[in-house]
């Protein structure tokens, strides 16, 4: 297929010929004789399947891809339908686009945040990181796979946030007729819910099929979560904590609804894969909520070195607001939380689930006008006062902020993939040669 053609398309695809050409000179230059032959297979085996406006598929990412693909199957690859490589190579277009979109907008998590969503996710497994290495070495992957992969999982997550916040509107009038339709039915519904997933649901429509079965009639959703389960939440047996309907997929909101507490809904698809869910438990309406008014200051740190000098200068600061300078202008002096900080380190009133777990946990656990120990976020090390409490009640706010919420997921859902095919059409594409028979 080819895309939109132009002079610095044209040029574009010289240079990267040229640079290829050059490439595989250089290799079979540099080879040892008796090593020549097999230089310039593997050359031939790595060369360029698809250029995607300045960037480039190879056949070795291709078959990096397919191999993960192939080991999530349970038919033989003889078996596979005539159009697997070209689906394969499809979602591997779309996601290099969108990935060159999240670059171009600034949303790819810097090295910094990749460094500590691996340190969080060795201490979730209880692994050092010697020993979390040696199992991804054992999965035929190493620890710069690992973080390629975290990388762009990240990213695009972002890109589909941003695209929900900053492209999606909902007007009022549809969250007044939304609320009209389904306000008594809203009033704070949670779902306990447990998670399993299948990806790449072409391949995996009857494997998923087959799960769900086992689950009804064993009645052990944990143990088909550790077999079978791609998500991240797979370690914790599938279960996802308590979710309000804003905070889930349309389809699993709509699924949810009719099934009954213990019960499993059917297969669901979405754009991520296959989705198999168990309610776990129920909670009706809240109308109140307790909101804290919080002081705290942040020292910036990811690293284990960082965070041990951080949570140092943390330890002072507190001894100096408890000998009786005041918090407010150790905050604005210290703090790196800039918005905070020019505040004198005033959070305003915090609604429950308005920030990270961490904090929430050490805030709601602190009496009045009592400072915290140092404690670590994703953002850093902390501490925290909290100057006040209160019972508030926020129906109505809270409706309309959960309506806001499911329409703008819904629409942004609908709409994500018809904008990643806009990005297609403005996009230059050219299929170079077909992918080679591994």
């Amino acid at each position: 297929m080819k895309h939109t053609t132009s002079n610095s398309a044209k040029m574009l695809r010289t240079v990267l010929a040229g640079l290829i050409t050059l490439c595989t000179a250089l290799t079979y230059a540099q080879a040892p004789e008796q090593d020549q032959g097999q230089a310039l297979i593997n050359d031939f085996d790595d060369r360029v399947l698809v250029i995607v406006n300045e960037d480039v598929i190879t056949q070795s990412e291709f078959e990096i891809r397919k191999r993960a693909l192939l080991a999530e199957m349970d038919q033989p690859e003889s078996e596979l339908p005539p159009e697997f490589a070209e689906n394969v190579l499809e979602g591997m277009i779309s996601d290099r686009l969108q990935m060159q979109e999240a670059e171009r907008r600034d949303l790819e998590p810097s090295e910094d945040e990749i460094d500590f969503g691996v340190q969080r996710f060795v201490e979730q497994q209880n692994l050092s990181m010697e020993q979390f290495i040696k199992s991804l070495v054992a999965d035929g992957q190493t620890l710069t796979d690992f973080r390629a992969t975290l990388k762009d999982t990240i990213a695009l997550s972002r890109l589909r946030d941003y695209y929900a916040r900053a492209r999606v509107i909902v007007p009022d009038y549809e969250i007044d007729g939304f609320l009209a339709v389904n306000g008594s039915r809203m009033n704070d519904v949670q779902y306990q819910v447990a998670h399993l997933l299948i990806k790449d649901p072409v391949v995996n429509a009857v494997k998923a099929e087959r799960v769900r079965q086992e689950i009804v009639e064993t009645g052990d959703f944990a143990a088909a979560v550790a077999q079978y389960s791609e998500g991240n939440d797979a370690q914790s047996g599938g279960v996802m904590g308590w979710r309000r309907p804003e905070q889930l997929p349309e389809v699993f909101v709509t699924a949810l609804a009719d099934t009954p507490v213990g019960g499993v809904t059917k297969v669901l698809e979405s754009a991520n894969g296959l989705h198999i869910l168990k309610l776990m438990d129920l909670q009706g309406e809240r109308t109140e909520i307790i909101q804290h008014k919080a002081t705290h200051i942040l020292i910036s740190a990811n690293t284990e070195v960082a965070r041990a000098q951080a949570a140092k200068k943390l330890r002072a600061l507190r001894e100096r607001a408890l000998g009786g300078e005041l918090f407010s202008q150790l905050a604005r002096i210290h703090s790196d939380d800039a918005v905070s900080a020019s505040a004198g380190g005033s959070l305003g009133w915090v609604t429950p689930g308005d920030m990270v777990r961490e904090f929430e946990d050490v805030m709601i656990s602190l009496p009045l006008n009592e400072i915290s120990q140092p404690f670590s976020s994703q953002f850093g090390e902390h501490i925290v006062m909290v100057e006040d409490r209160r019972q508030k009640n926020i129906t109505e706010e809270m409706m309309r902020m959960r309506a806001d919420n499911i329409l703008r997921r819904q629409r942004a859902d609908r709409e994500f993939s018809q904008w990643v095919r806009q990005l297609r059409d403005q996009a230059y594409i050219e299929h170079v040669v077909a992918p080679t028979e591994s």
